[in-house]
């Protein structure tokens, strides 16, 4: 039995979202704010646990719960972001719905990154799945053409390569993934030039107007089959976890454990990436000998491109089932910090050998033959 101590509590809330146990993580944090109530801890403390229960609840699509404790937490810098949740959550389901069969296979259309097409109101339009970013996002003119309602302004949010971009949250009705209907969902909008800045490994020209992100695939098991040339969604219902790997749920990005030779490293499972790469802290981290080599690998960074100063040649991966060998990584330049380790991207230059399923948390990556 825990003494009640809230902050035993909140770090149980956050060991339960890293594990994308969304419920416990929720029923956890409940707990720290009534603890937290009890030993009679400062009104802000009380709003900061109650601000992280709102966001909780809403990336859990328990939007009607949301509303009070986004309000509530609603103060310094991440006041901009809750009044927009908050705000948008009024116009949303109370619960994140889902029907019609829930189990579909669409075709991948020609691109370098899983695209499909997706119906959003009477539109048909493609949409990327892109498990690198945290919510399902539009550019500000594809957001006009397909109908968003209900815009407020969410502040900055700070991109995969740490740079932060000014965002709306609006309300994108009548959406729908296959057969399957979603009704309305939140989205972030951003500018159209952001959305072009994307992918910071290369790349096509073509960038897509419109991501699905995590908020939404992760309601599903997800399989990505190019052998197909086929996606696949479905109720999610778990994966072994002799058949998969354990990924991780940091400041709304998927992190996956991938072994070189030995050593254990955390990337951003990243399907919106075309190219994988390695981080400054994940040269640091591979096994004694590898060393990052002069090249001219040419990788776009946020206004063009660069000359990749740096790669790493020869690498030996693995990832859940999936075995590469001889591979190049550039070191790329991106944010750093934060709560936990990021040492890489594991993007589609990689992927694509693959089948791919993500199921709660949980992948498996088979290697194609």
């Amino acid at each position: 039995m825990w003494p009640e101590d809230f902050e035993i509590a909140y770090w149980s809330s956050v060991v339960a979202e890293l594990r994308w146990q969304d419920d416990v993580a929720i029923r956890d944090q409940l707990t720290a704010i009534r603890w937290a109530r009890n030993a009679g801890v400062e009104e802000a403390v009380d709003r900061a646990l109650r601000g992280r229960l709102g966001d909780l609840l809403f990336q859990a699509g328990r939007f009607g719960e949301s509303m009070v404790p986004l309000e509530v937490g609603s103060f310094g810098d991440e006041a901009p972001r809750r009044q927009a949740f908050a705000g948008i959550s009024r116009l949303l389901p109370f619960r994140r719905q889902q029907s019609g069969p829930l189990l579909t296979e669409q075709p991948l259309l020609e691109s370098p990154i899983p695209e499909f097409l997706c119906r959003a109101g009477d539109l048909q339009r493609p949409f990327a799945i892109d498990t690198g970013t945290s919510m399902t996002t539009l550019s500000r003119s594809f957001a006009s053409e397909l109908g968003v309602r209900g815009l407020r302004n969410g502040g900055a949010a700070v991109d995969s390569a740490g740079r932060a971009i000014d965002i709306q949250v609006g309300l994108l009705p009548r959406f729908a993934v296959g057969n399957i209907e979603l009704g309305n969902i939140p989205v972030l909008v951003i500018e159209d030039g952001a959305m072009m800045l994307r992918d910071l490994h290369g790349g096509p020209d073509r960038v897509p107007r419109g991501v699905l992100g995590l908020d939404q695939l992760g309601a599903f098991r997800i399989t990505v089959d190019p052998e197909r040339d086929s996606v696949v969604l479905e109720l999610p219902r778990g994966l072994p976890s002799h058949e998969s790997v354990q990924c991780v749920r940091v400041d709304g990005r998927c992190l996956i454990p991938v072994v070189i030779e030995g050593s254990q490293l955390w990337f951003v499972f990243d399907t919106g990436a075309s190219h994988s790469s390695l981080t400054a802290a994940g040269v640091d981290s591979l096994p004694l000998g590898r060393q990052a080599v002069p090249s001219f690998r040419r990788v776009r960074t946020v206004g063009g491109s660069l000359i990749a100063v740096r790669e790493v040649r020869g690498l030996v991966l693995r990832i859940s089932d999936a075995r590469f060998r001889g591979v190049t990584l550039p070191v790329v330049p991106r944010g750093e910090g934060g709560s936990f380790p990021v040492h890489g991207v594991l993007g589609m230059d990689l992927l694509s050998r693959c089948r791919v399923t993500f199921d709660r948390g949980r992948a498996r990556v088979l290697a194609l033959q």
